[in-house]
């Protein structure tokens, strides 16, 4: 009777680790698959910045809080002494802070308590030179996240420019080539004279969709002429764009 017992135990712990192993291979394709489709725009990479949020809706401490924020801190390969930490730990505000700016890398930790039920944390990074290790800081980010927190959502944002004022055909070329690398049916499009904006259902992207005008969309492209700077800067995002572009 143990025998089986452990026999059954074996299987479940085999059976967990195969499927955390699926999830981290999953999401590892879909950003990789983002990045090459990234590439393919030609576009010159200018930044990626990923935000992400989670709710504890438990009577979370000020102490676990703070291994909380070690952990996303160590998982990234980053010191405490990295960043400034700052506190506002009071009765009418709980508030722990995390921010500082490692190499070409900004990084924004912030954990609210406002109350004995509901506690949030959001996580804001910006890397402007190396856009090949978002799947890895992705990964990071999505296992501690989920390991504490309900509902975690993270956006993905990788942008980049050209060096002129692309023609219209030329948008619509970029975009189109776009939805194909990535298997996506354009939803809705808002198109001013120098912006265009793409919202859009990938089957690559699982898991990450947000409901729009009735329908799912996990994509989203925008593409902006910039007068000041003699630029037109292209945005790809998943879910949405959660930048002022």
């Amino acid at each position: 009777m143990k025998l089986i017992k452990m026999i059954c135990i074996f299987l479940i712990l085999m059976m967990m680790g195969i499927l955390i192993s699926f999830a981290d291979t999953k999401s590892k394709n879909e950003y990789n698959e983002l990045i090459r489709t990234f590439i393919n725009t030609e576009a010159k990479f200018n930044f990626y910045n990923i935000k992400a949020n989670g709710s504890i809706n438990y009577n979370i401490s000020k102490e676990e809080m703070i291994d909380m924020c070690t952990e996303i801190l160590n998982n990234l390969g980053l010191e405490e002494s990295d960043l400034a930490w700052e506190e506002i730990w009071n009765k009418d505000e709980k508030q722990i802070h995390l921010s500082g700016k490692i190499e070409d890398e900004s990084i924004s930790i912030i954990f609210i308590k406002k109350n004995d039920e509901e506690a949030h944390i959001m996580v804001d990074i910006l890397q402007n030179k190396v856009y090949k290790n978002i799947v890895g800081v992705y990964t990071v980010l999505e296992n501690t996240l989920e390991k504490f927190a309900i509902n975690a959502d993270i956006n993905t944002c990788i942008s980049g420019e050209y060096s002129e004022k692309l023609h219209l055909s030329k948008c619509d070329d970029i975009l189109t080539k776009i939805l194909y690398n990535m298997n996506a049916q354009e939803v809705d499009r808002i198109q001013e004279e120098n912006f265009i904006s793409v919202t859009a259902d990938s089957k690559i992207l699982q898991g990450n969709d947000l409901e729009y005008l009735g329908n799912n969309i996990n994509l989203n492209i925008g593409m902006r002429y910039s007068e000041d700077e003699d630029k037109t800067l292209i945005y790809i995002a998943t879910p949405i764009i959660k930048l002022d572009y």
